[in-house]
């Protein structure tokens, strides 16, 4: 991210320059296109029922659902609807939508179009747009060869266009937009959709109606005739009925149940009969006339018994005073002999009324049955005539009914042409905008600015990815396989000299700066394989990279740990170590000594800095390749090892130079020193093998002014030896 930061700030004024061009250019676009004014119009469907009378009606209310909703859209933005509101809106004269002068769509019009058909055929978004209708030729125009009709259709389909209708959310509000260049007829066409929609639904409702009620009438007519011919056939069949059977089969049906109950009360007084006679025979048989007596029991009987037994009482109450000769006794016995014979007698009658009782109910039982099969014959005779009957009377009672039905559905229309209410009311009008709603200046602005700064920062990416500069320190060792065995991070506040360094060593605040050299200076000491070096030489791939810095503070570093410590100014073409020391550059140098013109001590300024000593240069032209291999240097080398604990040379570039590569083979160690935003990754993979192939021993790299904390791929390590060195 820090990365991606500081390419961006690099490239600020890039990504600026493209805002501007895309501000400019977004600007002159809005000044050329030409205002539109949106008004709406918003359409509820009814969903409350209003029942005036309660009748059905011939067109029921909607039943509202999203399919529905769906199609009345359809309604609404249908070609019929629509000519309907060019013709009363006589939109053929006005001049923005002109018939003969309508343009075809521009390049970023039909893009849209091409989109929104893909979306309506996924069912995303809403309808797919018309193309623009092609002249029928059939009755060409005087002025562009447009008929009528042609430029009728082609008003139709601006005002299609310009038209959207849409669900508002999940309610049954339909709201219709309407874009023109002018409010006040944007406003006017949204208001006549609507109307011309509900003027429409109440036009369709009475026509229906009407037709309803036309239909109706002329099968009244039609089942009026046929219900009284149902009804003559009933009447004249049951007519003939009466005559021919004597009844119907109701009346048949209810003699039989009466002459029912009548035999089986004969029945039942037979049977009675037969068991009282057969019980009076039998007592006879058993017991003479006396024994029939108990079971008699007629009014005769029982007279004669009441008097038998008044006779006997007399008597016996006579025999205790008086003789059987008395004449009293004999005219009692003479009167009970009497009232004996006519009680045997009156037994005999009985049985013989038993027996025409008898009789009697047998006959009357057989009378009843002829009965009951005369009335079943002539129910059976009823039933076959009934179905009949029942046939005519159900055609005539579904006719009736057929009728009745008709009638009143006929009743109900006609009532209803006094009340006709459309499924849609205007909840919101249309009026004239205040505000063009297109082009949306300052969003489409907002969006160009935004679009610019996306295309300068897409410019600025593509640039970093083919730029070869190298910035951080795991780029660093990607291309080079060496460990960076530190970063210096950038100090703002530099000078000629090395005072900044200096005091970034020793604030009494942890500086990055002078962390990252304490991790060189611990890297070198502590991490590399083998044993550690004497004799380390710094190099840069190209001029520039704060090369003779970095040695300068590496040796300060290592001094103030208590080492003796040796700086080398091997840059004879560019010496700087002096100056960044702030020390005089009179005096012998480097190259005196190889030409045996001074002596080690004469060119060493011991007292530079405590523990530090610098072997000064003068700045020399020509091949300075040849001074620093000839044998003389290597002698030089091999005395400041002597004396001291670490020998650092600040070598020249490697390309460009052999000086570095010569250099290269005389130490111990050498370190790459890149500098962030500034050495190119291929200089440093360049760099790196030229000093490989002179013998050089390439230990890790150095990435100079980063943004950030100083690290080091041997970090932690190198805490730890700080802490041991402490």
């Amino acid at each position: 991210m820090r990365a991606l930061l500081g390419a961006l700030r690099r490239n600020k004024w890039l990504i600026l320059a493209c805002i501007l061009i895309a501000g400019s250019l977004a600007f002159a676009v809005l000044k050329s296109i030409r205002p539109s004014y949106y008004s709406y119009v918003e359409v509820l469907l009814n969903t409350r029922q209003e029942r005036v009378v309660g009748v059905e009606q011939v067109i029921s209310d909607l039943n509202v659902t999203n399919s529905v909703v769906a199609g009345e859209i359809a309604v609404l933005r249908s070609n019929l609807l629509l000519g309907q509101v060019v013709d009363d809106l006589d939109l053929m004269t006005h001049p923005d939508f002109n018939p003969y002068e309508v343009a075809e769509p521009g390049l970023i019009e039909r893009l849209s179009d091409m989109i929104r058909a893909r979306l309506a055929l996924l069912e995303i978004g809403i309808a797919a747009p018309e193309p623009k209708p092609e002249p029928s030729g059939n009755d060409a125009g005087a002025e562009s060869g447009l008929g009528p009709d042609d430029a009728r259709n082609l008003v139709i389909w601006q005002v299609r266009r310009n038209l959207v209708a849409v669900q508002s959310g999940i309610s049954y509000v339909i709201s219709i937009s309407m874009r023109a260049h002018d409010p006040d007829i944007a406003a006017a066409i949204a208001n006549a959709v609507a109307d011309r929609y509900i003027k429409d639904q109440l036009a369709t409702k009475l026509a229906a109606t009407q037709r309803a009620i036309a239909w109706l009438d002329r099968r009244l007519i039609e089942l009026e005739t046929q219900l009284r011919s149902a009804e003559d056939e009933v009447v004249e069949f049951l007519a003939r009925q009466v005559l021919e059977e004597g009844g119907d089969k109701d009346s048949v049906s209810q003699q039989l149940a009466e002459m029912n109950r009548a035999i089986v009360t004969g029945r039942n007084d037979r049977a009675a009969a037969e068991v009282r006679l057969s019980n009076v025979r039998r007592l006879m048989a058993e017991n003479g006339p006396e024994g029939a007596a108990s079971v008699l029991d007629t009014p005769r009987l029982a007279s004669l018994d009441g008097e038998l037994a008044d006779l006997e009482r007399r008597r016996a109450q006579l025999a205790t005073r008086l003789g059987p000769r008395h004449p009293e006794m004999q005219a009692l016995d003479l009167a009970l002999g009497d009232l004996v014979r006519d009680r045997a007698a009156a037994i005999r009658a009985g049985v013989r009324e038993l027996e025409a009782t008898l009789e009697q109910a047998r006959g009357r039982e057989g009378a009843i049955l002829d009965e009951i099969d005369s009335a079943q014959r002539r129910q059976v005779e009823l039933s076959r005539s009934s179905v009949r009957l029942s046939q005519l009377e159900r055609s005539a009672n579904a006719m009736r009914q057929v009728y009745e039905s008709f009638l009143s559905r006929f009743q109900e229309t006609t009532q209803q042409l006094e009340f006709q209410r459309a499924d849609a009311r205007v909840i919101t009008e249309a009026v004239p905008a205040l505000a063009p709603a297109r082009p949306r200046r300052r969003l489409i602005l907002a969006v160009a600015l935004f679009l610019g700064a996306l295309l300068g920062v897409a410019l600025v990416l593509a640039r970093e990815a083919v730029n070869q500069i190298v910035r951080t320190a795991p780029e660093l060792t990607r291309i080079t396989g060496l460990p960076v065995l530190s970063t210096l991070p950038r100090v703002r506040t530099r000078g000629s000299s090395g005072a900044w360094q200096l005091a970034q060593l020793r604030r009494p605040r942890v500086s990055g700066y002078g962390e990252g050299l304490r991790m060189l200076s611990f890297g070198l000491l502590r991490m590399l394989d083998g044993p550690t070096p004497h004799v380390v030489m710094l190099s840069g791939a190209e001029r520039g990279v704060g090369c003779s810095t970095t040695v300068l503070g590496l040796g300060r570093v290592l001094a103030s740990l208590g080492h003796r410590v040796a700086i080398v100014d091997a840059d004879f073409r560019h010496p700087r170590q002096h100056r960044l020391l702030n020390l005089a550059a009179s005096g012998p140098g480097v190259a005196e000594y190889l030409a045996d013109k001074a002596t080690l001590a004469e060119i060493t300024i011991d007292a530079a800095e405590p523990r530090l000593a610098l072997v000064r240069a003068r700045k020399q032209a020509g091949n300075t390749a040849d001074m620093v291999s000839a044998q003389r240097f290597a002698t030089l080398i091999g005395e400041l090892g002597v004396d001291h604990d670490m020998v650092l040379i600040d070598a020249p570039p490697t390309l460009g130079q052999a000086d570095a590569p010569v250099l290269a083979g005389l130490c111990d160690a050498v370190v790459v020193v890149a500098r962030a935003g500034f050495s190119r990754r291929p200089d440093m993979i360049s760099a790196i093998a030229t000093l490989e192939g002179a013998g050089g021993r390439v230990v890790g790299t150095v990435l100079s002014n980063t943004i950030g904390k100083a690290t080091s791929a041997t970090a932690p390590r190198a805490e730890r030896a700080y802490e041991m060195e402490a």
